[in-house]
């Protein structure tokens, strides 16, 4: 019978590390089978260290993690959820109107020139004084704004510093009101936000009244401006009229003649009766003519005194009218006088004109032309609407979801580039 070889030690060791080394590349093929498609983790399962891209891929997800989505929203729950003050809103509404109606159609624009187009301008004159500089001086005068907005039980990102520039002062008072114009009726809407219900309303009706001085400005600026031209126009026409006059005085001093006319009917009744005094001269002449000679004594008395009336006749008759060298007759005369007339008709046409203006101006300026109708009163809110809690939370939230995840996708950039 064949004798079996003597049992090898040697070999029974092999054996048993081979299949240790088995067991441990199993156990090693299971975690990688159950572990992530993270490097970092199939490096930890196989025992290995993970690279530098890995680690500062690791870094930059904590970092981007805790500041771009953990501190934003913690931030904005601690402060809108807790700290930020609540906003009351207080609204009302007016219009400029302008008193047309009641002065009858066009007469604004008859008698102040103004036409429509300007007046409706003035509605948005009113909405941006609201939002300027001048009325945050006009209110200073009647409110404390500091004491209002910048009371120290505000929020510090809320309320209006000590010894803010006029630009900052600006700026926080156009974010705390807000106007809109409705451009079909010209209706303007104005909302004012404070710290207290009863400030809002107090402030917001200090708004209204500022604003109706500003109208009520408007409406005198152009009275003023009216009145004046129409007062300026008057003495013109005054003086035009005074001119003309003068004028005319002139002309009669240096003709000496107070009137054609009459100086017309004056003349034509001494021709009348200079006429009639040859004509029984004539007469006379002729008479004695048959007895007595032509060369006769009385006859050529009577012949030269015929002549004096003819030549009486045809002066006076040139006075009237004619060519009688250099001087003027009463045709010219009657030719000068009519245009000095006439200026003077125009004159006092003109000034005429401008009293029955002054006096027309004078009577719808007691109306006011532009006046602030407020028909929706400013109202003491009941319930804060400001800030908007839940939507800046949310908003916050959404963004920094959004910030972080492009922070994520730049590190996945960056680690596949370093890899």
């Amino acid at each position: 019978m064949q004798q079996l070889p003597p049992h090898n030690s040697n070999n029974g060791n092999a054996l048993e590390i081979s299949r240790n080394v088995s067991t441990r590349l199993a156990v090693a093929a299971r975690k990688l089978r159950l572990s992530t498609s993270n490097r970092s983790a199939v490096f930890r399962a196989v025992g290995l260290r993970p690279r530098l891209a890995d680690r500062i891929f690791t870094l930059a997800l904590v970092v981007g993690t805790v500041t771009c989505l953990v501190i934003p929203n913690v931030v904005s729950l601690i402060y809108f959820g807790v700290w930020a003050s609540s906003q009351y809103e207080s609204e009302t509404r007016f219009t400029v109107r302008s008193s047309t109606p009641a002065l009858g159609k066009d007469q604004i624009g008859k008698v102040t020139g103004l036409p429509a187009a300007k007046i409706v301008q003035d509605t948005q004159i009113v909405a941006d004084y609201i939002r300027s500089e001048e009325i945050i001086r006009a209110l200073a005068k009647r409110v404390d704004l500091h004491a209002v907005y910048g009371d120290p039980s505000i929020d510090y990102w809320s309320r209006l510093l000590e010894d803010s520039p006029w630009e900052d002062i600006l700026e926080y008072w156009q974010s705390m009101v807000s106007t809109r114009i409705d451009p079909a009726s010209g209706i303007i809407t104005v909302r004012l936000r404070a710290f207290k219900p009863e400030d809002a309303q107090s402030v917001l009706k200090e708004v209204v009244a500022a604003s109706e001085a500003v109208v009520n400005d408007i409406n005198n600026r152009i009275w003023r401006d009216v009145s004046t031209s129409a007062q300026q126009n008057l003495d013109r026409a005054a003086e035009q009229l005074k001119s003309a006059r003068e004028a005319l005085q002139l002309s009669r001093n240096q003709a000496g003649v107070l009137s054609v006319e009459g100086t017309t009917t004056v003349i034509n009744k001494l021709i009348g009766d200079i006429e009639s005094e040859r004509l029984e001269l004539q007469q006379q002449y002729d008479a004695k003519l048959q007895s007595v000679s032509r060369q006769a004594p009385q006859m050529l008395v009577l012949k030269r005194k015929i002549e004096a009336k003819e030549k009486q006749t045809a002066s006076l008759r040139e006075q009237l009218a004619g060519s009688s060298g250099n001087a003027r007759n009463l045709a010219d005369v009657s030719t000068e006088f009519a245009q000095k007339q006439l200026e003077q008709e125009l004159a006092e046409q003109q000034f005429s004109a401008s009293v029955k203006t002054f006096e027309q101006i004078q009577f719808v300026s007691r109306q006011q032309l532009l006046y602030l109708d407020a028909y929706l009163l400013p109202q003491r809110p009941d319930t804060s609407e400001y800030p908007k809690r839940v939507f800046w939370i949310v908003c916050v939230l959404i963004g920094s979801f959004a910030v972080w995840g492009v922070v994520l996708g730049c590190a996945a950039a960056l680690r596949r580039q370093m890899s």
